[in-house]
């Protein structure tokens, strides 16, 4: 089987005016895949997927699979509020040649999403699923956590094979690490916790900050595998602020725009989202500039 782990990013959708514009997506994956990201997450939430139609997301992914060497992982997001919704996207995604799924918990009856009900959805999907179920945790968002616990008892399903815990919780992710077995692929997606959450047990991340600075982010990544701890410290300080910057302080927005600043094709933002001010831009590329100064992340060319 295949190994999950190293960077990936979770990468964004360009749009030209409203549409979404594939040869600019193609253009990103080609300069990505000069750098050592390990592969990429497809039609995640900084690739506004919740956005997108069913034709599109299959263009996105076709593109996707297109342009992406065999020697790279390509995770699909595929995770709708209804099992049998979810079902069918992680069964198209295999078709149009994802290697494996990521499906987040679904949220919108949060109050009604029981310990059990969510472990019947994920184990439903992962039995029906063509290619392996990765499960997502992502809190501050949906109100819906996935415990040590649950994740353990889904962790023993064949076909569920990792998590992508972005809750920031490092003890929390600790523990998951402890509870599931050895080769469960357990990835953070928090930048501002990347390495500590590399200590605790967790085997790569997921983060949109690798969108802008996938050198940095592989470079933390490759400073822990070899030990080198002070090194990977320096660098998770560096990429924390331009994460929270591209992240919480102004969402997807900030973060097109921080890849047309390295020589990406942002492009814009679907509406109701829209793009960050002056100022902000400013302040984005104040940080991005530290990064680069760092020396491990040239401008994309």
């Amino acid at each position: 089987m295949r190994r999950f782990e190293g960077i990936l990013p979770p990468v964004v959708t360009p749009f030209r005016g409203d549409e979404v514009d594939l040869d600019a997506f193609r253009t990103n994956l080609g300069l990505w895949n000069r750098t050592g990201l390990a592969g990429y997450l497809v039609l995640g939430s900084n690739g506004e997927a919740v956005y997108l139609d069913d034709r599109e997301r299959d263009q996105v992914l076709a593109a996707a699979r297109e342009a992406i060497p065999a020697d790279r992982i390509l995770m699909a997001g595929t995770g709708r509020e209804s099992t049998r919704d979810t079902v069918r996207a992680t069964r198209r995604a295999a078709e149009l040649g994802a290697d494996c799924a990521l499906v987040i918990t679904p949220h919108y009856f949060k109050g009604q999403m029981t310990a059990d009900r969510l472990e019947a959805h994920f184990r439903r999907v992962a039995d029906d699923s063509p290619i392996p179920v990765l499960l997502y945790s992502v809190p501050q968002f949906t109100g819906v956590a996935l415990s040590p616990e649950t994740v353990a008892r889904l962790a023993e399903h064949p076909n569920i094979v990792g998590l992508k815990d972005s809750s920031g919780n490092v003890g929390l992710l600790a523990e998951t690490c402890r509870v599931v077995p050895e080769d469960f692929a357990v990835f953070v997606g928090n930048a501002g916790v990347a390495y500590p959450a590399l200590c605790v047990g967790a085997v790569g991340a997921i983060l949109a900050v690798a969108n802008c600075a996938p050198e940095a982010c592989v470079a933390l990544y490759e400073a822990f595998r070899r030990e080198d701890h002070q090194g990977a410290l320096v660098l998770q300080r560096r990429i924390a602020r331009l994460a929270r910057l591209v992240t919480v302080a102004h969402g997807i927005g900030g973060l097109k725009l921080a890849l047309s600043m390295r020589g990406y094709k942002g492009g814009g933002v679907r509406p109701p989202l829209t793009m960050p001010t002056v100022e902000a831009a400013h302040e984005i590329a104040k940080e991005l500039e530290t990064v680069l100064e760092a020396g491990v992340s040239e401008p994309a060319s």
